[in-house]
This record gives C-alpha cells, structure tokens and sequence, in this order.
C-alpha cells in the first residue's frame, strides 16, 4: 500500500498516523453528497494520517524538484472544514480539499468526479491559492502518493 510506505519514508515514529474510521469517512460523504475514492479509503482506513516530516520538502527542494510537497493530509473533520474555508477564498466549488503544501495550497478531489463514480479516479488536482488556478497532478490518489514515494531522502550529513 503506498500511503504505508510514504509514511515509513516521511514521516517520524514519534508521531504515528491518526486514526481514521468508516463514520468519519461517512460523515465527509454525506456533507458533499458524494462517494470518496476506494484506493482514498482504503489507505485511510488501513494507514491511517500520517503527518510528514520536513524531510519531504527537504529532498524535494534538495533536487530542484517541480513538486509541491504534501505538508498536511486532512483529517475528515479537516476535509470539511478547509473545504468550506477555502471555497470561500476563491477554490472552486467543485473541489474538495483533502490535503496542502507547506504554502498553504490544496491538494483535492473534484467533486464532479467523485459523483460521477468513475471507474479511473477521480484525479487529485491542486489549488494555488495566490493565482486561483487548477491544475491536475494526478491520475488518481495512490499514484499521487505513489510519486512522493519515489523521491528519495536526502542525505543527513
């Protein structure tokens, strides 16, 4: 599972993943009326939340990477709450924000998809909150999680 391994590489043992339960995943399910995503799902309900460390924006920045780094995977009770702020910030309604960078900017699902139960996602897309654009990133969230794996760490000395 790649949100298992990205919290072997990116996150410290000290701060193990928040727990994450099938009501909690529910409850974000009925406010947007919607379906999450089964590899979404799944790797909360397996993994859990990791909080990464600085040592993802560190090998990132390290190699010159155009990568925005995963700084914060919400929690559900975030997803809602961030989604509604940000949407009042100019994120388009149609996103729902389920994780930022180190900025500030929000990684999403489109709600559009995710009510469309396609089969092949939905994609992540991101949200640059100082221009008010979209872009998409990923095809889908474990490829998405997938792509921070295979950065590797910099080294300590």
């Amino acid at each position: 599972m790649s949100l298992a391994k990205f919290t072997e590489r990116w996150t410290s043992a000290a701060y193990p993943p928040d727990a994450v339960s099938e009501p909690d995943l529910r409850s974000v399910e009925r406010h947007f009326g919607l379906t999450l995503p089964d590899d979404y799902r799944r790797a909360m309900l397996l993994t859990g939340i990791p909080r990464p460390t600085i040592a993802l924006l560190d090998a990132i920045v390290d190699r010159a990477l155009d990568v925005n780094d995963l700084s914060d995977l919400y929690s559900p009770a975030e997803i809602i709450r961030q989604t509604r702020d940000f949407r009042a910030f100019g994120m388009p309604d149609h996103l729902i924000a389920i994780a930022s960078d180190c900025s500030g900017n929000q990684f999403c699902f489109d709600a559009t998809e995710l009510k469309a139960g396609s089969a092949d996602g939905p994609a992540i897309w991101f949200f640059d909150h100082d221009f008010g654009t979209t872009a998409k990133i990923a095809p889908d969230f474990e490829a998405w999680i997938d792509a921070f794996c295979a950065i590797e760490p910099s080294d300590p000395t």
